[in-house]
């Protein structure tokens, strides 16, 4: 199938999920979505009995604290490699019309799991796709905060020249109070 033919197919809701360890929404996702592939993004600390397993599918589990400050933030440039090659063999499988259903989850479902959901659309748009990449997070995601240090080394890795990043901050520029929302919502669960 040639890349035009795939992209004029392309359905994000069907071939991209964002899910969060948070309330349990992990399982449902999985029973629901029957991924292919899972990005698993833990934090470092967790307890190993939380740690989900995805049998039978092709998984990808790797730990980093999330932050938007690299000093703040073991997520290394080696690691993110790992990532984007995991997301290329996805949408390899996609444009090949196999079956490639991702599902990417952190704790939240908000930063670390959009920011990567973000690097696989961007992948599956292709060179210049950012802004479709981006538009199609916001259909599949409900009001995304994706991490920027991950968006930033993948920018990197990928040779887009800051134009993912600058789709990125486009979006932190017109929503300036959603990350204080989340910062109070999250206090009111209990989890900072």
């Amino acid at each position: 199938m040639d890349e035009g033919a795939a992209m004029s197919q392309w359905n994000p809701a069907q071939a991209l999920r964002v899910s969060a360890l948070f309330a349990g929404r992990i399982h449902a996702d999985v029973i629901d979505y029957r991924p292919t592939h899972v990005v698993s993004l833990l934090d470092p600390a967790i307890d190993p009995a939380k740690v989900p397993s995805f049998a039978g599918t092709r998984t990808l589990q790797r730990r980093f604290n999330d932050g938007d400050a690299p000093a703040e933030f073991p997520l290394t440039p080696a690691l993110m490699a790992e990532i984007v090659e995991f997301l290329r063999d996805w949408h390899d499988r996609l444009r090949s019309g196999e079956a490639a259903r991702l599902l990417v989850h952190c704790h939240m479902g908000a930063s670390r799991s959009t920011a990567v959901a973000l690097v696989a659309l961007a992948i599956a748009h292709g060179d210049k796709g950012e802004a479709a990449a981006f538009a199609d997070l916001l259909r599949i995601t409900n009001k995304p905060w994706p991490n920027i240090h991950v968006v930033r080394l993948a920018d990197e890795i990928l040779g887009r020249e800051r134009l993912l990043v600058t789709e990125l901050e486009r979006y932190r520029n017109a929503n300036p109070n959603r990350l204080a929302a989340y910062r109070r919502l999250n206090g009111r669960r209990g989890l900072i």
